[in-house]
């Protein structure tokens, strides 16, 4: 299984020559062969023993001070947790089932409470769990931590395009800093790829935002295959929004059932933003194909100024053929506002975690990750 850990060291890259084309699945030629994909099974002869330990101590330590993501970087920890099926992939890593906050359709999310339509009131508490991080990556960080020659870490850099260093759970990605323009609209469709031959993968389809410091992300997510308490059928399509904050905790919205061809309009709306960026958002993600949607409201305290254009992640797998049979995944129509006017983006690729001969193009409005099932 293919479960490594998320880690995203992000820098200036050298601008990326491409191509748009129509909306639809024609997959162009493959590109260079790549390593195909490969177990995460670590030998024996070079892991500790799997025990209840591990997994057991962290239940006894408690969070440090301060508003950063408490991550624990423990192979062994990570190996039992996947096996008790009480956590959750997220962009972060493992969270524990109780962190993952599960919000009625247009409900509004604060800091501290989900308000259903109703005006029913859930608390959010906090998150008295560890994350677990992808196994894989050199040490735990925040998501999009930003780094050049030119600033140091968490100091916002010339907007640009910028790449992820090597590990984690990306297959391949894109992303673009725009500071210091900051995002009000984030939107683009998503082509349903085929089903794969065979299940047990968990693969994530998304484009989205995150603001400078890397630990807050706005994101709507297709997804195949099952993940914690969420969606536990291995062998479905669905869409689901994300919110994530450094608290350890994170919110989603209803998940709604999709299918191979049907179109995703993801939206990303901000109103009521003040002269720092901090705004009310609106994330909806509708299939044109049957109607259905899932939205939320979330007042977000940060400016969002990272743009992932379109991204491929497969926190757990086995092999190219749990991948859809198409080997395509297609992004269109992005379009991106500021609080300056339209951002046209001029996306960094990266592939942190190379498998199954992946190959991407990206440009300003459209994106196709291409790879081989066999």
């Amino acid at each position: 299984m293919i479960k490594i850990r998320r880690h995203w060291r992000i820098w200036l890259a050298a601008p990326a020559a491409v191509a748009a084309t129509a909306l639809g699945l024609t997959v162009p030629a493959q590109a260079r062969p790549n390593p195909p994909a490969r177990s995460a099974t670590t030998p024996a002869t070079t892991a500790p023993a799997t025990t209840t330990t591990s997994l057991r101590s962290l239940n006894k330590e408690r969070p440090p001070a301060g508003a950063k993501r408490w991550v624990v970087n423990d192979p062994v920890a990570y190996r039992q947790a996947v096996k008790t099926r009480n956590w959750v992939h997220t962009p972060y890593g493992l969270s524990y089932k109780t962190c993952v906050y599960h919000a009625p359709d247009h409900a509004v999310i604060r800091k501290t409470e989900i308000i259903a339509p109703s005006g029913a009131v859930q608390r959010i508490t906090p998150c008295t769990h560890p994350t677990l991080s992808y196994p894989g990556s050199a040490k735990p960080s925040t998501l999009g931590q930003r780094t050049s020659k030119l600033a140091p870490p968490k100091v916002a850099i010339a907007s640009g395009p910028c790449g992820f260093g090597p590990g984690g759970v990306y297959w391949a990605a894109s992303c673009y800093g725009s500071a210091p323009d900051w995002v009000t609209s984030f939107d683009q469709e998503y082509a349903v790829p085929s089903n794969p031959a065979k299940d047990g993968a968990l693969i994530f389809l998304w484009g989205g935002i995150e603001n400078a410091q890397g630990n807050t992300l706005l994101q709507d997510v297709l997804t195949w295959g099952a993940n914690g308490n969420i969606v536990t059928n291995p062998n479905v399509w669905y869409v689901t929004n994300w919110y994530l904050w450094p608290s350890n905790n994170s919110v989603i919205s209803p998940s709604i059932h999709v299918s191979p061809t049907d179109t995703i309009v993801a939206d990303l709306t901000a109103s009521k933003c003040n002269s720092s960026g901090w705004c009310t958002w609106v994330l909806k993600s509708t299939d044109t194909t049957n109607g259905r949607s899932t939205s939320y409201t979330v007042g977000s305290e940060v400016a969002f100024d990272l743009l992932l254009g379109s991204v491929m992640e497969v926190p757990s797998g086995e092999g190219c053929v749990e991948t859809p049979t198409n080997g395509h995944a297609a992004f269109r129509h992005l379009t991106i506002t500021g609080n300056n006017g339209a951002i046209t983006p001029d996306f960094g690729i990266s592939y942190p975690d190379p498998q199954c001969s992946i190959s991407m193009t990206q440009t300003p409005t459209a994106a196709d990750i291409l790879w081989k099932t066999s």
